[in-house]
């Protein structure tokens, strides 16, 4: 199967798409390329979302806390504060929004290639190599390139700002700004993407589906619980 088909038929087939991943000699082009993809979509995103008025208006209100909080804690001269004030502003927020997204891309697959080279030595007891792991992340990270490709249709059609695919779509009181258009299709798209990593993970390790699916979700859930505990989810990671 050639590589353009493994990128398209992992939406429809995927159980094929991993069992040509698992018969065939190892291939970077199949993490690779979603990386790559991945990055681009969610820079696209993350500028299109931070150039949004809504939380243009709440990141000027914690820019101006803090620099007010500065000046309490040490009187800030004029340059420092026309300093703070280029650093924390616009441009530079997206800059930094933009590298986040390409440096995510990158770490989300390294990491979920991880856990599920993990979950298939330690808990399925099968010989899975690291690298087919990656594979099997990188294939299956295309569900998030078309999550990141609907949040940003959705960004330019409804001038709405969107939200991540985690558990703070379940509490309450979470920023508002993150929410929305967004909730019903992040949560569609988390799920898909656990049932495709199921898949694939059921394919290198040769066990039925319900058990690789049973632990790869057990481990989201576990990781969505410390991001809650610890507050990261509240920022959006």
């Amino acid at each position: 199967m050639s590589l353009a088909a493994k990128l398209l038929n992992v939406f429809a087939v995927p159980g094929e798409v991993f069992n040509d991943v698992k018969s065939t000699p190892r291939m970077v082009s199949n993490w690779l390329v979603p990386v790559v993809l991945g990055a681009l979509v969610g820079a696209v995103w993350a500028v299109l979302q931070l150039s949004q008025p809504a939380f243009q208006k709440q990141f000027q209100d914690w820019q101006h806390k803090f620099i007010d909080q500065a000046e309490k804690a040490r009187k800030l001269t004029p340059q420092e504060q026309h300093i703070v004030e280029k650093m924390t502003g616009p441009t530079m927020v997206r800059i930094c929004g933009a590298t986040g997204a390409v440096a995510g891309s990158l770490i989300g697959v390294l990491w979920w290639g991880f856990i599920l080279w993990f979950i298939a030595r330690r808990m399925l007891k099968a010989p899975v190599g690291f690298g087919k792991a990656l594979e099997v992340a990188g294939l299956a990270m295309m569900i998030d390139v078309l999550c990141g490709l609907v949040a940003v249709l959705l960004i330019v059609n409804l001038d709405k700002v969107g939200t991540t695919s985690n558990l703070t779509l379940l509490v309450k009181d979470v920023d508002a700004v993150r929410k929305g258009h967004f909730s019903t299709v992040a949560a569609i798209f988390t799920f898909w993407v656990l049932g495709v990593r199921s898949i694939g993970l059921a394919k290198l390790a040769d066990v039925p589906y319900f058990r690789a699916a049973w632990f790869v979700i057990s481990v989201w859930f576990l990781l969505q619980l410390v991001l809650i505990m610890t507050g990261v989810a509240q920022i959006g990671i």
